[in-house]
């Protein structure tokens, strides 16, 4: 594991010096297909009931729902319900929608368990079954030292193998070095949650079947249970990564909680055997953690409630089951938690723990409370304008006087309404404001930038590590816009073109990222802003759609103008600008990414470079790294405008003459600076 480690920091120092292509020590090669929108032929659905047909009240999902959408520390992307096997209660948080594969991270682990619960059935395996027995022709000269571990230590996540996550970005040979890894501790004695456990079971379903463990599961449990569009990663020997890498919809998941809390039985066929489903969900090891202290087969169990299990993703991936009110509760997010202990899933844990009360009966509908509810999902999910602001009140006549940055004012006279008064001249501004900013998009229309610092790319940093799908760096950033006032951002990376189109005023758009061979969508929330300086700033969240991440693209345009005499290029003075200023930011990440070192044990590196590490990380040099690595993930770059001949004209009416051509700009300075009286 030594050798992991050091990869590790030698991958970290990579971006820190922004190198980018291939700087993984991993072959890559291009796996995640483009998501289909379409059913396809065998694609069920689950049936939608009202809640209070269920047993359930209505405004106990009115009330968890907004305040879930209302805290800033929740980044919801989707939440479903079931009671008695029927949706009763489902949203999409904007800009998401609910048909559309989520990145699953762990949750998918417990879906390795099941195929092992079949192999297991079928007497093809054994939990006591020991990996020197399944891979003697695969072992090290010395790997009889791993002859101890067994299949149940690995799904309870007690192998005590020294080899985790870090090795999935160390080489090619995830298998024979998980193989070939030391000790930490002594299997089946200590809970330490590894990923590469899981991975080494996804190895055990190939190696007894000659199919990789996607390929038994779409045969054995996904086709069965009318699951079709997922897809699931694997690594450079073709095995399926186990532990993280699928792709899944966010109903497929509800069903796969409903597959266990139904011991194992769809649609009259046993899927999963009851009696691995009873033993993977009971007690098997205690964890030490306070949140979730025991933990079954490759899932958690929960003490929410009795009986109470979840199968955990990263960020948010969850699938809570709740047997004793028979309920399953699923989410997609993205948030800085590894567990369950986001504020996220508290609240929906404290609720459906204290706050929720079932009945065995229906309840008597609630026409209010429902409808309140599916305006609630609506509201969320930006498809409708919901419970809108009433202005009351009257005043005396008043006059405005506005003006646009034009030479000529506007005077507007009003009767004796305050409501009337107060919402024109809130329009009036709005018009005003959304003209100038047409205006910069006129500006802006066809010019690019050239970047500064070529070692940053628009895929966030945590999405670049988990797919080994690492940035070429853009170089140049360009702005257009085209019919119907659409206005695009062109992303110059490597030798691709990234267009993404802003979203203004609630509009979203989903552009296609084709990053090395792999598609992902993405929508843009943008608005335009000024600065304390009166700068004009084009803010955008770049949601990832397929992925827990979000990248903030926020774009400064400085006052330089380039196309004016008077270099003015204040918020009031559309302009063409010299130079601009582009902070990046990724959600989640930085926090993430910072835990990981500060978690990072230079103890486990022998030899001189345990010593040099120990010593790196311990000292002073600790915060250099650490601010270092806030760099990599908020970084701050600078472009220039691609018209090196601007640079070079003369000074004077000469050079005026000269950029208003080459621009073909009106240079008619305003008469005065835009006040707004009263």
């Amino acid at each position: 594991m030594a050798k992991a480690g050091l990869d590790v920091g030698e991958l970290l120092l990579k971006l820190m010096t922004h190198e980018t292509g291939e700087i993984s020590k991993v072959d890559y090669v291009p796996q995640k297909p483009e998501f289909r929108h379409e059913r396809v032929i065998g694609e069920t659905t689950l049936e939608r009931r009202t809640p209070e047909s269920q047993g359930v009240s209505s405004a106990f999902f009115v009330d968890l729902i907004r305040a879930l959408s209302k805290d800033r520390e929740c980044n919801m992307h989707r939440l479903m319900f079931l009671r008695h096997g029927y949706v009763v209660a489902e949203c999409a948080f904007e800009p998401y929608d609910m048909d559309m594969w989520h990145v699953s991270y762990s949750m998918c682990k417990s879906i390795v368990g099941m195929a092992i619960g079949i192999l297991v059935h079928e007497g093809k395996l054994s939990i006591d079954d020991k990996l020197s027995d399944i891979f003697s022709a695969r072992f090290s000269p010395f790997g009889f030292l791993r002859k101890t571990v067994t299949v149940k230590q690995l799904l309870t996540m007690s192998s005590g193998v020294d080899f985790n996550e870090a090795g999935a970005i160390s080489g090619n040979d995830w298998r024979k070095n998980y193989l070939d890894s030391s000790f930490k501790t002594e299997p089946g004695k200590e809970f330490e949650y590894n990923s590469m456990n899981t991975y080494m079971l996804s190895a055990i379903v190939t190696e007894l079947t000659g199919k990789s463990l996607f390929e038994f599961v779409k045969e054995r449990i996904f086709e069965p249970m009318g699951i079709w569009r997922c897809y699931w990663e694997c690594c450079p020997q073709s095995i399926t990564k186990g532990g993280w890498g699928l792709f899944m919809r966010i109903e497929d998941m509800a069903k796969l909680g409903q597959l266990y809390l139904q011991k194992g039985e769809w649609d009259g066929k046993q899927i999963v055997p009851e009696e691995w489903v009873i033993e993977s969900t009971s007690w098997q090891i205690e964890t030490g953690k306070e949140d979730n202290s025991h933990y079954g087969y490759q899932l958690w169990i929960n003490d929410d409630r009795p009986g109470s299990f979840a199968y955990n993703g990263m960020m948010g991936q969850n699938v809570f089951i709740y047997p004793d009110i028979d309920m399953v509760v699923v989410t997609n997010a993205g948030n800085n938690d590894i567990f369950q202990t986001s504020k996220m899933a508290v609240m929906i844990r404290e609720a459906m723990k204290s706050k929720i009360d079932v009945h065995d009966e229906p309840l008597p509908e609630d026409f209010n409370a429902l409808c309140e509810l599916k305006a609630l999902c609506k509201s969320v999910s930006g498809r409708i304008s919901v419970f809108p602001t009433i202005a009351g009140g009257g005043w005396k006549t008043r006059t405005v006087r506005m003006t646009n940055g034009r030479t000529r004012s506007k005077e507007v006279s009003f009767h004796n309404k305050r409501a009337s008064f107060d919402y024109s001249v809130n329009s009036f501004n709005v018009r005003n404001e959304n003209q100038l900013i047409h205006s910069w998009e006129k500006k802006l229309d066809g010019k690019t930038y050239d970047i500064s610092d070529h070692g940053v790319g628009i895929f966030p940093i945590m999405m670049q590590i988990v797919h080994n799908n690492f940035t070429d760096g853009m170089h140049k950033i360009g702005f257009r816009l085209c019919e119907n006032d659409g206005f695009f951002i062109d992303i110059y990376e490597g030798i691709e073109v990234y267009s993404l189109r802003c979203g203004f005023g609630g509009k979203r758009f989903v552009s296609r990222i084709n990053m090395h061979g792999e598609v992902y969508e993405v929508s843009l929330v943008s608005q335009f802003k000024t600065d304390e300086y009166n700068r004009l700033i084009l803010k955008n969240d770049i949601y990832f759609l397929e992925e827990a991440c979000l990248r903030k693209l926020d774009i400064c345009f400085e006052d330089d103008a380039a196309d004016r005499s008077d270099r003015k290029g204040t918020f009031i003075y559309p302009s063409v600008p010299a130079e601009i200023e582009v902070r990046l930011h990724e959600i989640p990440g930085t926090s993430l990414l910072m835990d990981t070192i500060n978690n990072m044990a230079p103890e486990g590196i022998g030899g001189i470079p345990g010593m040099l590490a120990g010593r790196f990380m311990k000292g002073g040099m600790k915060e250099v790294f650490e601010n270092a690595v806030k760099n990599v993930i908020q970084p701050v770059l600078t472009g220039k405008l691609s018209v090196p001949e601007m640079l070079e004209i003369p000074e004077g009416e000469a050079a005026d003459i000269a950029i208003d051509e080459a621009l073909d700009v009106d240079d008619t300075p305003p008469e005065d600076e835009g006040d707004i009286l009263l």
